[in-house]
């Protein structure tokens, strides 16, 4: 069963009786299933529900595990995917003739450099609001592109490469309780949409027009002075990719943290 951020309850299907007795909360195995799962990293620090002070408290919190972040090692056999570098799924957009787009492979470095600029955090409900800075990502990939731009087609296919610098994200997490047998709840987190403000975006793609330099040094700088026009395409698949890479990052970072130990009273 879950319960959600409203008090809401979903019902799951329940395993056999058999599987039921062994987890019991009475069973050996539960026992010892409650001693090595239900414990967080050591690195992770909680802050007490009840803080007056709870927004600087988890603020704090989170700058002191940043550079176990980049690596994802958080100590003693506990680990997250790392951000350092971040490995995107395919972004695909498109807008008819005039613009289609295929990237891929893409690794984004810069990630953990973020900085919390506010936070509104509702420890209960397992509710977050941030504004986060990330002062500059760079990226690298492959790529494939049709783009009409004044009154220019540029086509090409292979490796890019770029960075943007100054972007500002508003991030939402959601998170539910989820009990356990013996009445604990552990945390997880179920959606996590954020929306970026993109201030400088640099793009370079190789082998446009067929490798032709002179063409492909004019595409590039048509591209990068022009990003209003196609820019606002790229940042929904951005945000898709950054948003479920998060997500996965936060719930394998609480898997085996109860509510209480996350926080405590």
């Amino acid at each position: 069963m879950l319960l959600s951020n409203d008090g809401e309850t979903q019902e799951f299907a329940t395993s056999e009786e058999s599987s039921n007795n062994i987890l019991s909360k009475d069973s050996a195995l539960y026992a010892i299933l409650k001693k090595s799962l239900f414990a967080s990293a050591p690195s992770i620090v909680p802050c007490h529900r009840d803080n007056p002070d709870l927004n600087n408290c988890i603020i704090k919190a989170v700058e002191d595990l940043r550079p176990l972040l980049a690596t994802g090692e958080l100590g003693e056999g506990y680990r997250s995917p790392p951000l350092e570098p971040l490995y995107l799924d395919n972004i695909e957009l498109g807008r008819g003739r005039q613009f289609e787009a295929v990237f891929s492979e893409m690794v984004v470095k810069g990630g953990s450099n973020f900085i919390i600029n506010k936070l509104s955090a509702n420890a209960s409900n397992l509710s977050f609001d941030l504004v986060l800075t990330l002062p500059r990502l760079d990226f690298t990939g492959k790529y494939f592109m049709k783009l009409n731009i004044l009154l220019l087609d540029i086509q090409g296919r292979g490796n890019m490469r770029g960075y943007c610098e100054n972007a500002k994200a508003l991030v939402k997490i959601r998170g539910v309780r989820v009990p356990m047998p013996d009445g604990l709840e552990y945390v997880r987190f179920t959606r996590l949409p954020l929306k970026i403000n993109i201030d400088v975006f640099k793009l370079h793609l190789d082998n446009l027009f067929n490798g032709d330099r002179i063409l492909g040094d004019v595409g590039n700088t048509i591209i990068n002075d022009n990003q209003d026009l196609y820019l606002s395409e790229i940042i929904p698949g951005l945000e898709r990719g950054l948003s479920k890479k998060f997500l996965d990052i936060a719930n394998m970072m609480m898997a085996n943290t109860t509510f209480d130990e996350m926080f405590p009273l």
